[in-house]
């Protein structure tokens, strides 16, 4: 062991001589002797001794009590050497804390006990001063807030994170009842009844706050916390206190509430995905069925049987309907085709007005305003509806409750140049001639932060709404090569903006077969659906065309390649093996200009959206719409 280092502090000559012997005689080391406070306190500096034997009477203005305090500051042990014993000398003494007296005369049997037991309390404080220091270190450092309590509740320690989680002093929270200091909400609001110290030192156990339990800190705010608190034991196994470790989960909270949001928001597209396909797959079927159907019902009214028209027009009315119907479902999901045909919008938006009207009931006035009667664009009917429908819809919730007001308007507009992309606007805008409708509102308004999210798929601010209106609609309106902007604030309603190209002037339209009949030739018609093959080239007889068939794009190529020479090709998108845009691929490395119309139940663009001959038309179709798009590929 290492050989203590003690220090005499000690101003008669003879005493400092006698305690040097004695305490060599133990075997200590005596590092020096002071006579004064003043060299005491330079020798104590230079030896950092284990121990000073300090007499309390020493020469000069300061006494030895003076110089006690100043060796506790260095963490110094000292036992006094008096020969006083006054009580206000004693009560002076007390106040520093020595390790032991030694009271003068004294002989090497009274010393020894005093150094030896002065020495351990020394070390055992020493130890005991560092592990504090360490566990308070320990306690500062760690990333969790940390509050310790008494066996009464109040909080007797807290760190320096409790401090900025809390928003509150050491000071202020030392001291205080643990209820007051860590104030829990419950995921309502209200006030939880929750005293963790308290309930582990009652259980004796750990215990954890639920989850979604708030803190609400001193400046009112409210944040997300996790909190366990366990009790706290004295080695007799008795509790003593409690410690509460806590920690600020906001962050994690909206970084799990963002996962959670985005598999749901996964989940509903997987959803949506399936019944897509299932959708699609239906209509492609469908459309097949309602094609042979409408096409042997036109194939019986071309022979003109007696008695018959009738009947067929009410089967042709019911396939036109089935027909609607899956354009409905496939609009449903998404996956509506889109059918561009010159449309009124007039009566688009007047449909729709009544039927919002009634649904929104007296309390929403709707007012109709078109600044130019014959406004037209090239678009999807039903899907535009669809588009206006849910404007409107979202416009009369957005006043319900209270008298408001939805105006609906449409004008025209031309734009000479083109139109980048901007805040608030969808898409860029080609220069040309445009149908702009307005859905205005007077009603709360839309607030900037909402705004900026309005035509994300699955957001909502709807109690029941599934976030999908919206970005259907923006969706449509760009697959129109269209624009929506919003404009809105807070107290002021909201007004909705779509700009669609307008349709082209009619007049320079020629009338439906005003001059297919005179352009008759050979069509070669590819369908792997032999029902809907048979009927489109019994259609195209009735005409005067005449018809070769192939089952598959394969077949259609060798027949190409042996020779037979056409005027035009019927195309079908969805075969097997090789489907409908490879096999107009590789028509077109040797056939070019050959006009082409692909035909599919699902709706379909052109792989080469700038090729003059390839044209599109969605199953099922009339023989009149068959011809309108060999005119615009034979031209």
């Amino acid at each position: 062991m290492t050989t203590a280092r003690i220090m005499i502090v000690e101003d008669e000559g003879l005493v400092a001589d006698d305690l040097t012997a004695c305490i060599r005689g133990f075997g200590y080391e005596v590092v020096g002797v002071a006579d004064t406070v003043a060299a005491a306190r330079q020798l104590a500096e230079a030896t950092k001794p284990d121990l000073a034997l300090l007499d309390i009477q020493l020469k000069g203005e300061a006494d030895g009590i003076h110089l006690a305090h100043d060796l506790r500051k260095q963490q110094i042990g000292f036992v006094y050497l008096t020969a006083h014993s006054d009580t206000r000398t004693l009560e002076r003494a007390q106040v520093t804390e020595p390790l032991g007296y030694v009271l003068k005369p004294f002989g090497a049997r009274d010393m020894l006990p005093v150094l030896q037991t002065a020495l351990y309390r020394h070390t055992s404080e020493k130890q005991l001063r560092s592990m504090e220091r360490w566990l308070s270190t320990t306690l500062r450092s760690i990333g969790d807030g940390v509050l310790v309590t008494d066996l009464e509740g109040r909080v007797t320690f807290a760190n320096r994170v409790a401090e900025n989680i809390l928003g509150m002093t050491r000071h202020e929270i030392v001291g205080r009842e643990f209820a007051d200091v860590l104030q829990l909400l419950e995921p309502d609001g209200t006030t939880a009844d929750i005293d963790v110290a308290a309930r582990a030192i009652r259980q004796k156990a750990t215990v954890v706050i639920e989850p979604g339990t708030d803190l609400q800190r001193r400046d009112g705010t409210r944040i997300g916390i996790d909190d366990c608190a366990a009790p706290v034991f004295a080695d007799d196994g008795l509790v003593t206190g409690a410690v509460v470790v806590f920690r600020d989960v906001t962050e994690r909270r909206g970084v799990e509430r963002k996962r959670r949001e985005a598999d749901m928001r996964m989940l509903e597209a997987e959803k949506m995905e399936s019944i897509a396909v299932l959708a699609s797959g239906l209509a492609h079927d469908l459309g097949n069925v309602l094609m042979a159907i409408l096409g042997n019902v036109a194939l019986c009214r071309h022979a003109g049987t007696d008695g018959t028209e009738q009947p067929l027009r009410e089967v042709e009315s019911g396939a036109r309907a089935a027909v609607e119907l899956c354009r409905r479902m496939l609009t449903g999901v998404g996956s509506a085709p889109l059918v561009a045909t010159p449309v009124e919008i007039g009566p688009v938006l007047d449909q729709c007005a009544r039927r919002e009207r009634a649904l929104a009931g007296d309390s929403v006035e709707f007012h109709v305003r078109l600044e130019h009667p014959d406004l037209r664009v090239q678009g999807d009917e039903l899907q535009l509806k669809q588009v206006v429908a849910n404007l409107l819809r979202n416009a009369a919730e957005a006043v319900a409750g209270r008298r408001g007001h939805v105006v609906l308007r449409a004008g025209a507009l031309r734009l000479p140049n083109r139109v980048l992309h901007d805040e608030g606007t969808t898409a860029d805008l080609a220069p040309g001639d445009y149908v702009w409708i307005e859905v205005n509102d007077d009603g709360p308004g839309i607030p900037a932060d909402v705004k900026a999210r309005l035509f994300e798929p699955r957001f909502t601010t709807k109690a029941t709404g599934h976030g999908l209106g919206l970005a259907n609609v923006h969706a449509i309106v760009r697959r129109h090569h269209g624009s929506i902007t919003v404009e809105s604030e807070p107290g002021l309603g909201s007004l909705f903006r779509i700009f669609l190209p307008a349709a082209p002037d009619p007049a320079g339209t020629p009338p439906e077969g005003s001059s297919t009949e005179n352009h008759t030739g050979t069509i070669l018609v590819v369908d792997d659906d032999s029902v809907v093959r048979q009927v489109t080239a019994r259609l195209l007889a009735t005409r005067k065309w005449r018809c070769v068939e192939a089952d598959s794009g394969a077949a259609a190529l060798d027949l190409l390649a042996s020779g037979v020479k056409v005027d035009g090709l019927v195309l079908d998108m969805q075969m097997p093996g090789r489907s409908g845009a490879e096999t107009l691929r590789e028509i077109r490395k040797t056939r070019p200009t050959l006009p082409v119309v692909l035909v599919s139940g699902l709706g379909t663009t052109p792989p080469d959206e700038d090729d003059p001959y390839t044209t599109c038309l969605t199953k099922p179709f009339l023989v009149e719409e068959l011809l309108a798009a060999l005119r615009r590929v034979r031209g």
